[in-house]
């Protein structure tokens, strides 16, 4: 791969890492809050990407 691939690649990850960096802020504080809830907000979080990851079916018929 050329490096215009590699940028292309990185502009289009962009909005995925940014909400995997704002989740990851949202648990950090949960946990300086009190540790049952930041693994709770952890838990949360974890489902939320693996939604987000999932392969979605397509609904057309």
């Amino acid at each position: 791969m050329t490096i215009k691939q590699y940028l292309n690649l990185a502009w289009a990850l962009i909005p995925f890492i940014l909400v995997c960096l704002g989740l990851l802020s949202i648990v950090v504080a949960a946990f300086l809050v009190a540790t049952a809830l930041g693994w709770l907000i952890l838990g949360l979080a974890l489902i939320l990407v693996g939604y987000i990851l999932s392969p979605k079916q397509d609904k057309t018929e």
